[in-house]
């Protein structure tokens, strides 16, 4: 079949309509927005730049952001409100210069291109801030907070308790939804998105893991010694020394050093008044002296903060300093001397018999020979004594044959050759500056049987 002439003439002329219309819709979109363009939830279509501006402003100063939680509404607010404000014209200026006017009909013929508007917002922070502080501590009354996963001592046993799903809202997690929302458009804000979630769970292996460590600490059995006395520390003992940090199992240093000072009271000897039954007084009560023994707590607290959260049972004997240190409780012993101020008189107890015993000379009024539980700590032979006489003044230098000093101060056992008589009231009047006077010839027997560290009582 030919085509006429004039049909030609009529496919020309709509073709060049159509080109023409095309080319004419085409220049017009290279000055307004390609079809189907949305910005933060305006659609700019066919809108100038100054027209969209326009258009956009009006939405977003106007726009409502509704805060909804399931079925209920709990706030609404505009975008001034949480401190935002637009600028939209480089946006606006950057999109039109990538869009090319001739696509316009592929455009036409697509699903909407939302372009996100995040380059255009300014935002006030500390207006933010205070808007997100508000908002959250006015939702988050009443709330239940979630919790974490934990160990807990439950009847002697270290067990996980479950974390909780709570409902209050987090804060730093609210501001990137409501920033977000805001970005996009999204007047309608779920806060279930900001729940405050549980970091550690009860299935986590690491919780797991460090829960058996602890139960595992807490079941050691711990068998101490302290210079005879036998025991063994109790389990609710050590799980009280037990401190999960994040995962890593430890000793609180300060309850351990608490329970070595406990055991330092109970057993020390040192420093104690001592129940003492005398020669002549009967049962007394003496002032503690330099005799006695004491745990060291620097070596055992070092010792069990090393050794417990190793895991395994273990046996300790205590370090312990001191004199006596063969005595397990606060005594003397069988072998002792014993001095008596009221009686004016002294006994060398050996295994419990009396060996040697004499009257002796004690300090002069208002001077004093300290009563308490002291040690011969030295033995020294001819030995010169020095110190001030009665008025205060004038010094003496005694030298005497044998010397045993028994406190810190420089009171003593010693030979005293000047004095006439012993026992009695006669030191009252005629009594040393502190020292127990002895006759010289008991004084060399007693010097020759004793030992450095044997204690002395003096009552």
């Amino acid at each position: 079949m030919k085509v006429s002439k004039k049909a030609y003439t009529a496919l020309g002329v709509a073709a060049v309509i159509l080109i023409g219309g095309y080319s004419a819709m085409s220049l017009h979109y290279n000055k307004v927005f390609l079809p189907n363009t949305v910005v933060a939830g305006t659609n700019i279509s066919g809108k100038s730049p100054a027209e969209a501006n326009e258009a956009l402003l009006k939405q977003v100063n106007h726009q409502k952001f509704t805060l909804k939680e399931d079925q209920t509404t709990h706030l609404s607010f505009t975008a001034k409100d949480a401190g935002f404000s637009h600028n939209f014209q480089p946006l606006l200026k950057k999109i039109q210069s990538s869009q090319n006017g001739w696509s316009w009909l592929g455009h036409q013929l697509s699903n909407p291109k939302k372009l996100q508007s995040e380059n255009a917002l300014i935002l006030n922070q500390q207006t933010f801030k205070q808007f997100a502080n508000q908002t959250v501590a006015k939702l988050n009354t009443g709330r239940t907070a979630s919790k974490n996963a934990t160990i807990k001592l439950v009847n002697e046993n270290f067990e996980i308790v479950k974390e909780v799903n709570g409902n209050q809202i987090d804060q730093a997690q609210f501001g990137k939804t409501i920033n977000k929302a805001i970005n996009q458009g999204k007047t309608s804000i779920d806060l279930k998105q900001d729940y405050t979630v549980p970091t550690i769970k009860s299935t986590d292996s690491a919780l797991q893991k460090t829960a058996k460590k602890m139960t595992t600490i807490s079941d050691e059995k711990i068998h101490y010694s302290v210079n005879g006395n036998e025991f063994t520390v109790p389990k609710a003992t050590i799980q009280g020394w037990l401190v999960n940090n994040n995962g890593a199992v430890s000793l609180d240093k300060t309850a351990v050093s608490n329970y070595v000072y406990q055991l330092k009271t109970k057993y020390d000897t040192y420093d104690k008044p001592l129940t003492f039954k005398s020669t002549k007084q009967g049962t007394v009560t003496v002032p503690a002296g330099i005799y006695g023994w004491s745990i060291s707590p620097a070596d055992e607290i070092s010792a069990l903060m090393k050794e417990v959260p190793e895991g395994k049972d273990f046996s300790r004997t205590a370090v312990i300093r001191g004199s006596g240190m063969t005595q397990k409780d606060r005594s003397v012993g069988s072998t002792y001397i014993e001095i008596d101020k009221k009686a004016q008189h002294m006994w060398l107890y050996q295994n419990g018999k009396v060996t040697i015993q004499t009257d002796v000379v004690t300090a002069r009024p208002p001077q004093t020979t300290p009563s308490g539980v002291w040690s011969i700590w030295k033995k020294e032979r001819n030995a010169t004594l020095k110190g001030t006489n009665f008025d205060g003044v004038s010094e003496y230098a005694s030298p005497v044959n044998y010397w045993m000093p028994i406190d810190e101060t420089g009171v003593g056992i010693h030979d005293s050759p000047w004095q006439p008589k012993y026992g009695g009231t006669w030191y009252k009047e005629h009594g040393s500056h502190g020292c127990i006077n002895t006759p010289p010839t008991i004084m060399a027997q007693l010097y020759n049987t004793v030992s450095e560290g044997i204690p002395v009582v003096v009552i």
